[in-house]
């Protein structure tokens, strides 16, 4: 009786590796390179094409839809021949039962006892990649969407600049044209007190007064929205001025409401170099000292003018006075046409601050206000200085 042959028992590392090639969540085949047929798959990648372990093996790749075709495979052979890899980043392809499916396919040609063998790996990324598309034709959808958006918002942008413009030429023709009959309202009304007060009962010398004094009220109203008009549409360009200059310049435009109210107007050094359009900013400082002497209690107008440098290179210019000041809660509406606060006690047309608002904002600036009841009103404007000085640079102050 012949003896019988011992069986060979595997090894634990052999052990190890037929568990992860049985268990693996991922599709594993060893291909023979020299005839390119498959000579073990694992039960993952055998279910995932439809098939039977026993039904792959001994075929080539390309057989079971794991490569295009004959050509495919051939080409991915020399691959690995060369370099040792082959990689597929995006591999289409059908299962058995038709399923279009998107892998990762990675083959790599190792030394196994002397024999070379071809060990391949299949990950399934058909979620990944319709994920990817999803998120690819999203984007592509936000892009149109964005380019339309743009495009509407560019044509509405330009019908309101149109709207805006026509609107502000209208409101400057109105304003021109409708001076010249209430001067002469004014100038006829004038004439019939003086030279006709003897023919004139006291109630129709009230009633003629009564008519020059609504007409000098429109008329300054009209004004008022001629030159808001002109901040609008005047074309504005930037250049490097010295403040104190301008402040002398707007203060001598003041000269009669500062004498009229007796006021003390104090200017404070130094006076920095900043970015404006010289009409502009003149009428905006016009317009805050005449807001400053005008708008006190019974005491005498006291004003103070001075400037500060911030950090970031922006002036502030301040316009201080004592007068009745300002509610918080009004604060932001006094800088939009035709609010007024105080209608009776002075006079005014509700303009000043918002040519003051549109003339900072045309020339890239702000405006705003400090203030509250019976503690007068720090007005302030904001532009950029030409050059900041570092060895006055400082924060630029809440409160006075």
């Amino acid at each position: 009786m012949s003896p019988v042959a011992p069986t060979a028992v595997p090894s634990t590392s052999e052990l190890r590796y037929r568990r992860l090639f049985e268990a693996a969540r991922e599709g594993i085949l060893l291909v023979d390179p020299a005839t390119r047929r498959i000579i073990e798959v694992n039960p993952f990648l055998a279910e995932f094409l439809g098939y039977r372990p026993a039904e792959i093996i001994g075929r080539e790749l390309f057989e079971v839809g794991l490569l295009p075709d004959e050509a495919g495979t051939q080409s991915a052979f020399r691959e690995l021949h060369t370099h040792g890899y082959v990689y597929l980043e995006e591999l289409s392809l059908r299962t058995r039962a038709g399923r279009l499916v998107h892998v990762e396919f990675t083959g790599n040609l190792y030394d196994e006892d002397g024999q070379p063998v071809i060990q391949c790996h299949v990950h399934d990324i058909t979620e990944r990649k319709k994920s990817a598309d999803a998120l690819a034709a999203a984007r592509r959808k936000l892009s149109r969407h964005a380019v339309e958006l743009e495009a509407i918002v560019d044509r509405r942008t330009t019908q309101l600049r149109l709207t805006n413009e026509q609107l502000e030429a209208f409101v400057y023709t109105i304003a021109h044209d409708l001076r010249a009959p209430l001067r002469t309202m004014q100038g006829f009304s004038q004439l019939l007190v003086e030279e006709h007060a003897a023919a004139l009962s006291e109630q129709a010398r009230d009633y003629a007064n009564f008519i020059n004094t609504a007409a000098q009220t429109l008329d300054r109203l009209l004004a008022d929205l001629l030159v808001f008009s002109q901040v609008s549409q005047e074309k504005i360009e930037l250049l490097p001025l010295p403040l104190e200059a301008l402040v002398q310049s707007a203060l001598t435009s003041c000269e009669a409401e500062i004498a009229v109210s007796r006021a003390q107007v104090e200017t404070v050094a130094p006076w920095p170099v900043v970015l404006a359009h010289p009409a502009t900013l003149r009428q905006v400082l016009v317009n805050l000292i005449g807001n400053a002497v005008k708008f006190v209690g019974a005491a005498l107008p006291r004003v103070r003018l001075r400037a500060e440098e911030g950090v970031d290179g922006i002036v502030r210019v301040w316009v201080e006075d004592n007068g009745i000041g300002i509610p918080l809660e009004f604060q932001q509406r006094i800088f939009q046409v035709f609010q007024r606060l105080h209608t009776i006690e002075y006079p005014g047309t509700g303009i000043g601050l918002a040519i003051v608002q549109k003339g900072m904002e045309r020339m890239g600036g702000r405006a705003g206000v400090v203030s509250s009841p019976g503690a007068g009103s720090n007005f302030w404007i904001e532009l950029a200085g030409v050059p900041l000085d570092p060895n006055r640079s400082q924060k630029l102050e809440e409160k006075p």
